[in-house]
């Protein structure tokens, strides 16, 4: 019995260490960069894993590097946590060489633990040259899809696919996290001007009183942008 309790303490233990969070292809508020992408965010007991694909765009003598003062900034108390590691790219001023345009190349930097609760953080390449950073990288993968999908409704909108869109902006607000994103409003605006403009003008209603009785912190803005292109209170 002590054998069996040992060993599942050790399973226990095990796990615990191979804790981890996991965003997929999160968000940024800001970047420098269009070709260098954040694949993933894994967040570890010991360490925070950033895994990162660029795109060579220049058609010839395409290199990159990164430079050893790379961090993640604690948007709450602006404590920063420095690189200490690094899979699959030479650092500063060692640089990769591309040999081809439209040429990838996928690699990792890995830092400190960061605290799981937090929502966001920055990622910045602290240099001279050619620098890049991240900023407002969105720590939820709830957030993350909502605006996956609040995008494709816009694709939809766009190209007059209404119902489509409709699908996409309904099932954007079904369900509200605790720190919502500009979406979850723009969802609602453009719920109510899709039916108003049909001249269905009770489904409006009702999405505008959705919008009015959610707990959006921001909700006032949007009823007052209904108001100012429908007339609708």
């Amino acid at each position: 019995m002590k054998n069996i309790f040992s060993l599942l303490l050790l399973l226990f233990i095990f796990q615990l260490n191979h804790a981890q969070v996991i965003i997929e292809k999160p968000f940024a508020a800001e970047l420098s960069h269009p070709e260098l992408t954040i694949e993933q965010i894994a967040i570890y007991p010991d360490s925070t894993v950033v895994s990162l694909t660029v795109v060579n765009n220049a058609d010839s003598n395409g290199w990159f590097c990164a430079d050893k003062n790379i961090y993640i900034e604690n948007l709450n108390t602006r404590q920063r946590y420095y690189r200490i590691g690094s899979h699959d790219i030479p650092t500063c001023p060692a640089t990769h060489n591309f040999s081809r345009k439209g040429e990838t190349l996928s690699f990792e930097l890995i830092f400190p633990p960061i605290p799981k609760n937090l929502n966001s953080i920055n990622l910045i390449e602290d240099c001279n040259k050619a620098c890049f950073f991240f900023k407002g990288i969105i720590l939820s993968n709830k957030l993350n899809s909502d605006i996956r999908l609040f995008n494709l409704g816009m694709e939809y909108y766009t190209k007059n696919d209404i119902a489509q869109a409709v699908e996409c902006f309904s099932k954007v607000v079904e369900e509200i996290p605790a720190n919502p994103t500009h979406v979850y409003g723009y969802a609602y605006y453009h719920l109510v001007m899709i039916f108003y403009t049909k001249g269905d003008k009770l489904t409006a209603s009702f999405w505008l009183n959705q919008l009015k009785t959610s707990a959006l912190p921001n909700k006032d803005y949007f009823i007052r942008m209904v108001k100012r292109d429908t007339g609708m209170e």
